[in-house]
């Protein structure tokens, strides 16, 4: 449970990363888009705060690896930025569908021994499925591009997760998909 709290929490530091520096590198070329991000950063900010919020009452603490997530998202924002709007798209499509499967799994579980939490993290997850479902609607996921971000950024993700829950994230994963 705590773990769980530790990397979503991570999880939402290193959108906002992604976010602002998307923001940041996109300037006002791309009006709507930049809007569109503006609100997201938005949600983003408020989901770390609500993590954040639920960790003292289960004696939880930030990821150690938290620069991390900070530096590779504003690195992952800014490259994508430079890359352009479909970029930006593509990385959103594949960071917030690779957190969808994360959610939906520790939301299942925390029904068992956290029903508090797992009603944090369905609250969320609905505006991390509307981010998704946006980014799928804007980008073009057959272009080379979209397919290589999709690789990179996955990968990179999951690598992350696994490492800031200590392998409890791939445990989950296994325990969840075992037949009952």
């Amino acid at each position: 449970m705590r773990r769980i709290l530790r990397v979503d929490h991570a999880g939402e530091h290193g959108a906002v990363s992604i976010y602002t520096a998307q923001i940041a590198g996109l300037g006002a070329r791309h009006a709507e888009l930049q809007r569109w991000l503006e609100q997201t950063l938005a949600h983003e900010m408020r989901h770390r705060c609500a993590f954040r919020d639920a960790m003292p009452d289960r004696r939880a603490k930030p990821c150690r690896a938290l620069i991390v997530w900070s530096a590779g998202g504003w690195l992952l924002g800014r490259l994508t930025a430079l890359l352009g709007p479909d970029a930006v798209m593509a990385c959103t499509a594949v960071v917030e569908a690779t957190v969808h499967g994360h959610l939906k799994s520790q939301a299942a579980f925390l029904d068992r021994v956290d029903p508090p939490l797992a009603a944090l993290v369905r609250e969320i997850q609905v505006e991390e499925d509307d981010h998704l479902a946006f980014a799928e609607r804007h980008h073009d996921a057959n272009t080379p591009l979209a397919r290589i971000i999709r690789m990179v950024v996955a990968a990179a993700t999951e690598t992350l997760i696994a490492l800031s829950t200590r392998g409890d994230s791939l445990r989950l994963d296994r325990a969840l998909a075992a037949p009952a």
